[in-house]
């Protein structure tokens, strides 16, 4: 058992984790299991209102580092729509898990 609150290190070393937030169990189960959020998908287009436009509502999205940042969706899927709106991308990829994201994520909506 090991208790750090230096997550990417836990990450890197674990196979299964607890959180537990304010004294109350919050997730147990595999690291794995626990990255299985909201997946998002990064993506640098010249063109970014076209790429918001052919995303619609579908996907929230967001501006990060001159990048869309869209969540919810998978490469396939946001390439996918690009490609059948023309839209030309210059980078399309998943963003890394995070164990600290997700662990933050969590504790947050335990102190709502």
């Amino acid at each position: 058992m090991v208790s750090s609150h230096v997550l990417s290190e836990v990450q890197q070393t674990v196979d299964d984790v607890v959180v537990i937030a304010r004294g109350r169990l919050v997730r147990q189960g595999t690291l794995a299991d626990l990255e299985s959020g909201p997946a998002a998908v990064l993506v640098r287009t010249p063109t970014p209102a076209l790429l918001r436009d052919a995303l619609g509502s579908t996907y929230p999205v967001t501006e990060v580092d001159g990048r869309l940042r869209v969540e919810g969706g998978t490469t396939d899927q946001v390439g996918h729509l690009a490609h059948g709106a023309g839209v030309e991308l210059h980078e399309l990829t998943a963003e890394a898990s995070d164990l600290e994201k997700v662990f933050l994520r969590m504790t947050t909506e335990v102190a709502e």
